[in-house]
């Protein structure tokens, strides 16, 4: 069952593992007695060893059976990402006064994709890429993840390098050393990209020859490390060091005066980016897939400096946040915020950029892929404000392969200063984007069928 019902269980004195409301009547006072956890029993358990989950629980045997501490326990093994199911429940103990208390799992297989990406666009005619992740990595609680995406040369280039990004992280949640549970990450990053550099976002003075556009090519390569603790159940603080040697160029020198536009910021020629990252998150949703109650809060901050070997001197601030609500009917409303700024000479890909947080709006921004922009559109913004709600319909809860699917109706309010200052069409200048989406929960992931993506990528 999805919470201990106590009253009901302690009411009737735990004289049998079902109870009775006949017995419930004979014993009213029974529930103000406390009862002491003898032992804890996991079952269902195929893959995952029984002391990654122990070490998630909040309650303990010796201590006195408390109903919010069993839902704590409950909430954080669902948001592992290991089960599909995880069921709770007590039974008598080998005496007057003890419970045994029982987790009941439906393990999901760990092995899903995490993304999956296809699109088109006028200068890149085809991309797509995937993304992996092993959530529970030989039983051992460890996390693993990767994800590249393609798109070959450019439109009009085809002796040009091809652009392509790959990502890998491994991350472990819990490590407790000398009784501090710490969690540690570390990733990697490979990229080649480009950016059109048009005097306009839509790039028309080469829209009938994108392989002449001007452009800001680039590559990127490094990683960073990170360590940190849990303050509390459901939070994570860490701190981390991040290196990136980079190289840019500029192609296209023969375009006509005023037929370019400025560059989005980054040194010429090989650079060095370093800096030093924190994040904090603080996750109480009752579901990943379809919550219908919780919190999400995440800050993220970049403090890079010559100091530390960079030659860029900036800082970075990103807070997101998320709540969700039960409405009637099984339905859920979802309210979505952002804010972020950035001081100093960052990088461009350090910077915001806008449709990264819409959803679809008129003109030729589309979101990036895996942070590779193969729109018309460069414009990046050193602030950003979102305001949004979604509002999700149940479909279905016991499905074989889709297991669950429910229908969100989106909505988001943007603010960033290179929307406002760009030369855009006044259509495509409102600040409100739009979504309707089939959203499917998968033993091999969650996978999103929606109107902006693709209304974004192929119109």
């Amino acid at each position: 069952m999805p919470t201990l019902a106590l009253a009901l269980l302690l009411a009737a004195g735990l004289s049998s593992e079902r109870g009775t409301n006949e017995t419930a009547e004979r014993e009213p006072l029974a529930v103000e007695r406390r009862y002491v956890v003898e032992r804890i029993r996991l079952e269902g358990l195929q893959q995952t060893r029984p002391s990654e989950v122990l070490r998630h629980l909040t309650v303990t045997e010796g201590q006195l059976l408390d109903d919010q501490a069993v839902l704590v326990s409950r909430l954080r093994l669902l948001q592992l990402g290991w089960f599909s199911r995880v069921d709770t429940r007590v039974e008598k103990g080998s005496e007057r006064g003890l419970v045994v208390l029982v987790f009941d799992f439906t393990e999901r297989n760990t092995l899903i994709i995490s993304d999956l990406v296809l699109g088109s666009t006028p200068p890149q005619r085809i991309y797509g890429g995937l993304g992996l992740s092993e959530l529970n990595f030989l039983g051992l609680g460890l996390a693993l993840s990767g994800a590249f995406v393609y798109g070959g040369s450019p439109a009009g280039r085809p002796l040009d390098p091809s652009r392509f990004a790959a990502h890998g992280n491994f991350f472990a949640p819990d490590i407790v050393l000398d009784g501090l549970p710490l969690v540690f990450g570390v990733s990697a990053i490979a990229l080649r990209g480009e950016e059109l550099t048009c005097p306009d976002p839509r790039c028309d003075a080469f829209r009938n020859d994108y392989g002449n556009a001007p452009r800001l090519r680039y590559e990127r390569f490094g990683g960073d490390i990170a360590v940190g603790i849990r303050p509390g159940p459901f939070e994570r603080l860490l701190a981390g060091y991040r290196m990136e040697h980079l190289e840019a160029s500029t192609i296209g020198s023969a375009v006509p005066s005023g037929a370019s536009g400025p560059l989005p910021f980054l040194r010429l020629g090989r650079s060095t980016l370093a800096a030093l990252t924190g994040s904090y998150d603080r996750d109480t949703r009752n579901d990943l897939f379809f919550p219908t109650g919780g919190t999400r809060l995440s800050l993220a901050i970049v403090f890079a400096s010559k100091v530390l070997g960079s030659d860029y001197d900036y800082s970075r601030y990103l807070l997101q946040l998320e709540s969700d609500h039960r409405l009637l009917f099984g339905h859920a409303l979802k309210l979505l915020g952002a804010a972020g700024a950035v001081q100093g000479e960052a990088p461009f890909f350090e910077r915001f950029y806008p449709a990264d947080f819409a959803y679809f709006s008129i003109g030729p921004a589309l979101g990036r892929a895996l942070e590779l922009n193969f729109s018309t559109d460069s414009r990046y913004d050193s602030y950003l404000g979102m305001v949004g709600a979604e509002y999700g319909i149940p479909l279905w809860s016991h499905g074989q392969f889709f297991h669950r699917g429910y229908l969100a109706l989106g909505v988001r309010w943007l603010y960033s200063t290179a929307r406002a200052g760009a030369p855009r069409t006044t259509a495509s200048s409102t600040p409100f984007s739009g979504d309707v989406a089939l959203r499917l929960d998968t033993p091999v992931g969650s996978f999103n069928f929606s109107a902006a993506y693709a209304l974004d990528n192929f119109l």
